[in-house]
């Protein structure tokens, strides 16, 4: 059996290796998954690189999501999961960058009928956009909320959720060529950074304020979007891909108590009981089944192609999700 591991921390041309390991086995409390789809996920490169909160012991596979079919069950799973699609809950402690992995059969969720590759990405994108707009501040119908990075899969996946609960959105894109993918994602509006943004959010929102700022990029990226929030207004980082954690102004800190947090999906998963982990899955799953939520998919790679793959998810300006296909 092919799979990936992570023989040490660093660049991940380097030090992920393709390798052959003897078929696994169910045991007790475990299900045997052949994958079909495995997202790459900056989550899985900042690990590769040591730079994220989760620090496996070496060696390990490596690739926290993905989905296939049950196999095999151990003698106390019950067997009516035997051919059952599923998704491997991203704990980061089974490795889908692998043929077939052995899972815990609660860290695995049956899934609908849907396309394999857009249910591979289900377990981290789409939960982090449900959970940005539903547990951070409470929101309103007709309410705004500014977003950085809006052509991301997880903006694309705000904009969406966001149109149907009746919100507006202020999206921020780097590019020029990215505007119309969030505006057909759901963007109410979306605005190409530069050097006037401040003004030209100003003008978006005639005198209304945001309610809520969300950003993965960290420094300085969602200030002009931060300046736009109510007094008292929230901005919360879910990454910070630029390496350096979000920052405000102390007249937006101080003078209109602006009030920043975190959020990591992770807590979510290790925190909130399986029943909400579940319902909120199987919810997100069928909006993808019905084609409500999707993300672009720019390049799948077999696990003999890895080092294309790893250096086509590194690409900058890339038009979509990179993955592993099995079949």
């Amino acid at each position: 059996m092919k799979q990936l591991i992570l023989t040490k921390f660093g660049d991940p041309e380097e030090v992920v290796r393709l390798v052959d390991t003897p078929e696994p086995v169910a045991g007790t409390g475990k299900v045997l998954v052949r994958l079909e789809a495995a997202a790459i996920n900056p989550s899985d490169l900042l690990l590769v690189n040591g730079k994220y909160l989760v620090h496996p012991e070496l060696p390990a596979g490596v690739g926290a999501e993905g989905v296939g079919i049950v196999e095999a069950v151990g003698p106390d799973v019950d067997s009516i999961l035997v051919g059952k699609r599923v998704i491997v809950l991203p704990t980061y402690t089974y490795g889908t960058w692998s043929q077939k992995v052995v899972a815990a059969a609660h860290d695995v969720v049956e899934v609908p009928d849907a396309d394999p590759r857009q249910l591979a990405m289900l377990s981290i994108n789409p939960p982090t956009a449900h959970l940005l707009l539903d547990r951070v501040v409470n929101l309103r119908v007709g309410d705004w909320v500014g977003q950085t990075a809006a052509n991301s899969a997880v903006g694309r996946y705000v904009a969406t959720l966001a149109r149907r609960r009746g919100l507006r959105t202020l999206n921020i894109v780097r590019r020029e060529d990215a505007v119309e993918d969030v505006r057909a994602a759901g963007g109410d509006v979306v605005l190409v950074s530069g050097p006037d943004l401040a003004d030209d959010i100003k003008q978006v929102l005639g005198g209304e304020k945001l309610s809520l700022v969300i950003d993965p990029l960290g420094g300085s990226a969602a200030s002009d979007l931060i300046g736009a929030l109510e007094f008292g207004g929230t901005a919360v980082a879910y990454g910070s891909l630029t390496g350096t954690p979000m920052s405000v102004s102390a007249a937006d800190l101080f003078g209109r108590e602006v009030r920043l947090t975190g959020f990591w999906l992770g807590n979510w998963y290790a925190r909130r009981p399986r029943h909400e982990i579940v319902d909120t899955l199987d919810h997100l799953a069928h909006l993808i089944a019905e084609g409500v939520l999707h993300a672009p998919v720019e390049a799948t790679y077999h696990l003999d192609d890895y080092l294309k793959a790893l250096t086509h998810a590194r690409t900058a300006e890339r038009g979509g999700k990179i993955l592993f296909t099995f079949e």
